[in-house]
């Protein structure tokens, strides 16, 4: 049986779909080679190389990174031409001014979090890939600007034409196949988490759905290049995505009331059908049934159980009633929130729509706000530390005077700059150097024996088709593809693909020591650099949110805005936690209390003015002594939140119970005890009803 599953396992990469792409992509390539000899191009390498960059499975995402490549590209030697004429006789000065171009693209990069990042890349070191094959002769730097954008170019041309116009597959359906998947799998674990509150394994699930929206977003940016078929409303995406992502602290705040109940002996007999009723709802949608009729209104029906069942907040509300109203009042959100992405979804299908429902639509889109983090500090660590070592290695290479070097240089810049804003740059780096080894391998193969014994263009194809279709194949699998894409590049160099062939090994043997060189070096500075902007990653995203609740951030626009921005750090640090789950489910818990501190704190500022003067002036109290706890956190001070906020807390959960409205009584204890169970989840209950058990 093992054996068969690793056959199984080996076959997987080999399927029809890995397969026409890879014949796709080498039609693609075949076609650059044949223009770019046509046409006398200098070096159509780089043509070749790049059809297989920019080769992706999906037509959207092709497309998109073909046109910031191209604009990418056209930056850098735009820069190229600009640095060179004015600094040819000073070679210092103009390492620096490429070092420094090199790391503002990097920083640029680092915070632009979607594909477009690509964009701010490729603009940095396209410039040393043209600045440094100009050394031996800078007065031809225009020439070889424009030439290298003409060979990129018409790479790229090719490969989205074949791509985009030969069983093409659509980045579209693969998002809404994911938004269909991940809303599913949203709804499941919302139901698991009202029949086995408390599951460690839930709060790994609820750190994977940050993770899989931040992906539908970047999916959603490739399909807008996707002009075919009926046309797909981005602001109703969003809108869906925002309340696919509101399941996440509303789920968890069930959670924790089921589990404080469950401590206390359980919900009422009254609660219990109900949340057996939910969870039976929930569990059609988690089973794929969202076209099923009678969804919708079926949520309306549980909400308003949810609002009937609501205990009244009076004077001497004993503690199991404020959790069960709590409980309650989450319950009618989530179902509210899955009813809404339902909605969303049939308007998404095209389906038809009543007038009210085509109303709720409008005001779901106009709420929906995608805010994201942005690590400044990170990326300008990675931006320094970037122009840092290649002006350095710029350095050693001058005074070395070793002309073939000048290959590494290059290189070493290009891929610090690639993998600077990675979580762990240095792995990728020496996997890096492994792949080119390996393939300097390959590629002297060719150069010693395959090209010796072949002439003519057919030939010369024939002789690539076995690597490069089956490395193309091993593209589509993550597992394999670094290692497949080094072994195209091996079998690209330039003294393989050039219109004649010259059996110059030594050239081979020198241009492949100089790449190992550069990388060797660009992974030495890595490892002494790269803790000044990923060690910290995870402890400045979670300072970032402890340092917005301390300025008052969570009440600056919407709560929909401080949401997402709190969801996407959960998404940001979730891959980098990966490795260490006992520490990855406390940390990511911890950004999700600090999110619905947040909510907490921002519903309490705006209903204070509401109360009377001396409930108006405890909850500015209790603002302050929230705001003054997370400014200690976020300066590294590791404590607890004093026992004095939590009697001022339960003193104004007192106070609330005789404020007018009714309305307002409601508003302001749910705020007040979702900010007591954050902050103080071990507390006894201010009644004394029970006794929580410390997890």
């Amino acid at each position: 049986m093992p054996s068969h599953d690793g056959a199984a396992r080996m076959k997987l990469p080999l399927g029809l779909p890995a397969l026409i792409f890879s014949i796709k992509s080498f039609a693609a390539a075949v076609l650059a080679l044949w223009i770019a000899f046509h046409i006398g191009l200098p070096n159509p390498y780089w043509a070749l190389v790049t059809v297989y960059v920019v080769a992706q499975p999906r037509v959207g995402a092709v497309l998109s990174k073909s046109v910031y490549r191209i604009v990418g590209t056209m930056t850098g030697a735009i820069v190229s031409v600009a640095l060179v004429p004015p600094l040819v006789d000073a070679p210092e000065i103009l390492s620096l001014a490429i070092a420094l171009w090199l790391g503002l693209c990097v920083f640029a990069s680092g915070i632009e979090r979607s594909p477009r990042s690509y964009m701010f890349a490729l603009a940095g070191y396209s410039t040393c890939i043209i600045v440094f094959a100009s050394v031996q002769n800078p007065g031809a730097i225009f020439d070889t600007a424009v030439a290298r954008f003409e060979e990129i170019t018409l790479g790229i041309l090719c490969s989205s034409m074949i791509h985009a116009t030969v069983l093409p597959g659509s980045a579209r359906e693969l998002m809404l196949s994911k938004l269909d998947a991940t809303m599913q799998t949203a709804a499941r674990w919302s139901a698991d988490a009202l029949v086995m509150p408390g599951d460690c394994q839930l709060d790994r699930d609820r750190c994977r759905l940050a993770s899989d929206v931040n992906e539908i977003h970047e999916l959603l940016v490739h399909s807008g290049f996707e002009g075919a078929g009926m046309p797909l409303r981005r602001d109703v995406v969003r809108a869906l995505l925002a309340h696919v992502e509101r399941t996440l602290p509303l789920s968890a705040g069930v959670d924790d009331r089921l589990s404080e109940l469950a401590r206390l002996g359980g919900a009422s007999h009254g609660v219990e059908p109900l949340v057996s009723d939910i969870e039976q709802w929930l569990r059609q949608i988690a089973d794929g049934a969202p076209h099923t009729p009678g969804l919708l209104s079926a949520a309306d029906a549980l909400r308003r159980r949810c609002r009937e069942a609501e205990p009244a907040v009076v004077p001497g509300m004993g503690w199991r009633e404020r959790l069960e109203l709590s409980l309650l009042a989450r319950l009618a959100d989530l179902i509210q929130v899955n009813g809404n992405a339902l909605l969303l979804r049939k308007a998404m299908r095209g389906d038809r729509q009543r007038d009210s429902e085509r109303r709720r639509i409008r005001v779901l889109v106009a709420g929906a706000q995608r805010s994201v983090e942005r690590d400044v500090a990170g990326a300008a660590g990675a931006a320094i530390a970037t122009a840092a070592t290649l002006y350095l290695i710029c350095l050693l290479w001058i005074a070395s005077g070793w002309e073939g070097g000048v290959n590494g240089v290059m290189l070493a810049g290009v891929y610090f700059s690639i993998y600077a804003n990675n979580s762990d740059p240095s792995l990728l780096l020496r996997n890096k150097f492994i792949g080119v080894a390996l393939r300097l391998l390959l590629g002297a193969a060719y150069v010693l024996i395959v090209l010796p014994a072949i002439d003519g263009l057919p030939l010369f194809v024939l002789a690539l088709a076995p690597v490069l279709i089956l490395c193309g194949a091993l593209q589509t699998v993550p597992r394999y593809a670094p290692l497949s894409f080094n072994f195209i590049i091996g079998t690209l160099s330039p003294n393989i693909i050039s219109e004649r062939f010259e059996p110059a090994f030594a050239d081979y043997l020198n241009g492949g020591l100089s790449t190992l060189t550069g990388i060797y070096l660009a992974l030495v500075a890595m490892n002494l650099t790269q803790s000044l902007w990923t060690s910290g990653a995870v402890a400045r995203t979670l300072k970032a949110g402890q340092h917005d609740i301390a300025l008052g951030r969570f009440g600056a626009g919407s709560a929909a805005a401080w949401r997402s921005r709190m969801l996407h750090r959960i998404a940001l640090i979730t891959p980098r936690l990966a490795r260490d789950e006992s520490d990855g489910t406390g940390t990511t818990r911890d950004v999700l209390r600090d999110m619905m501190a947040g909510l907490s704190l921002a519903q309490l500022a705006g209903l204070h003015a509401r109360l009377e003067p001396g409930g108006a002036a405890e909850t500015r109290g209790i603002l302050s002594s929230v705001k003054n706890y997370f400014d200690h956190l976020a300066r590294g001070r590791s404590l607890k939140p004093s026992e004095a906020l939590l009697r001022m807390i339960d003193r104004e959960l007192d106070a609330v119970a005789v404020a007018d409205p009714p309305t307002l009584r409601r508003d302001a204890a749910l705020a007040l005890l979702s900010l007591r169970r954050n902050l103080f989840p071990d507390a006894h209950p201010p009644d004394g009803e029970g006794c929580v058990i410390s997890c």
